[in-house]
């Protein structure tokens, strides 16, 4: 009787847990694998935009396209965006270039699969194309970082005639700036590896005061900037604390998706123990993390001079546009390969997030607006429109 009893109360408290979470998971858990617009946005005024100005510059912005499949929608997607205006048109790479480890020793041989396919809308398109570092990009942030990293500059120069295509350079933080078109400057770019800045391992050697106080003078501009670092300063994904219901009660699958084994109760466990106590420094809430971005966003604040002020950056495997409270915009463009989705909520700031492979477009016209365009390979729908200024 008292085994039954001890059973009884056993199973019943695990029913209790198990009920609770899923309540808790069903208002908080839910990741936007359809699109989510402000609540003051219109959603049937964000597909599409009449357009009567001069293009002088297109930006694509595409992240974290190291693992692409075979004819990766995204990528085709972005060579028909590339095509519209190939001698007006930059696309950039937001790190995460190569999956899993960079371009390590032991993966060189993996770059014609994952890097190739970058390469080629490039080249294909004749455009010019820039490839900033991701984590990844640094042999997975590991010991072999540097080397992975140069190694890959050097296979995205050999590669590509434009030129600048990879920056920084060999393994420096930055920033560098580059205007373009170099014939009218209509927008100034400042590059960033901010996974420098949470490198455990080998790196060049830089002060954060020079790379702030440089940072200060490459924002001292009239033209529009365009910030650009892998890592975001707040996102709504995982690297900002968001795990969906999946996350808690299929945990393993975050180690190998196919390994859906029901962990309910102490499947939340892994998500509590990384944001709380693990801290990983690829999260924003690991201490280097936020310092990093503690004095990003204070720089950003302090930018008085320049019309437009955009951060953009990968890293969390889904699209997001906030809008920001130092930078005028924060752009989350990190799903470049469709197999890699990871979960998305919102914020109030949240202007448009989705759950779904595609990059955003940046279009300087002549009269000096700015237009922001989401698109993903569906259809060639822009899912999200929004003049910038």
């Amino acid at each position: 009787m008292k085994i039954y009893k001890r059973s009884y109360i056993y199973w019943s408290i695990l029913l209790i847990g198990i009920i609770a979470q899923s309540v808790y998971l069903t208002f908080t858990g839910c990741s936007h694998t359809a699109p989510y617009y402000h609540p003051d946005i219109a959603t049937l005024e964000t597909h599409n935009v009449e357009i009567t100005n001069v293009l002088i510059y297109r930006i694509l912005l595409i992240g974290d396209a190291g693992q692409p499949k075979p004819d990766e929608p995204v990528l085709e997607m972005l060579k028909k965006w590339a095509q519209k205006a190939p001698e007006k048109t930059s696309i950039i790479f937001l790190g995460d270039n190569m999956y899993p480890d960079g371009m390590t020793v032991e993966l060189q041989h993996e770059a014609p699969t994952h890097l190739g396919p970058q390469l080629e809308v490039v080249t294909s398109t004749d455009t010019h194309g820039l490839f900033i570092p991701g984590n990844h990009d640094w042999g997975g942030a590991g010991d072999e970082g540097i080397h992975a990293l140069r190694a890959q500059e050097q296979y995205v120069n050999d590669a590509l005639s434009r030129k600048p295509s990879f920056l920084p350079t060999s393994g420096s933080p930055g920033p560098v700036t580059l205007e373009l078109p170099e014939s009218t400057p209509t927008v100034r770019l400042v590059v960033l590896d901010t996974q420098w800045w949470l490198h455990k391992y080998e790196k060049p050697e830089k002060s954060h005061d020079d790379i702030i106080a440089e940072l200060k003078i490459a924002l001292d501009t009239s033209l529009p900037v365009l910030v650009l670092g892998h890592h975001p300063i707040e996102s709504y994904g995982p690297h900002g604390g968001f795990y969906d219901w999946k996350a808690h009660l299929f945990p393993v699958t975050e180690a190998e998706e196919w390994l859906w084994i029901p962990m309910p109760i102490v499947g939340s466990l892994y998500p509590i123990t990384r944001w709380h106590l693990v801290k990983s420094e690829q999260d924003l809430s690991n201490d280097s993390y936020k310092d990093m971005a503690a004095q990003f966003r204070n720089v950003f604040a302090n930018a008085k001079k320049t019309p437009l002020l955009i951060y953009a950056s990968g890293h969390d495997h889904s699209l997001q546009v906030l809008q920001g409270d130092t930078a005028d915009y924060l752009l989350i463009s990190g799903l470049g390969s469709s197999e890699k989705a990871t979960a998305v909520s919102h914020g109030d700031d949240t202007l448009f997030a989705h759950q779904h492979s595609g990059f955003m477009v940046l279009d300087f016209f002549e009269d000096d607006s700015v237009l922001l365009r989401v698109v993903e390979p569906v259809a060639e729908e822009v899912l999200f429109h929004q003049w910038l200024n």
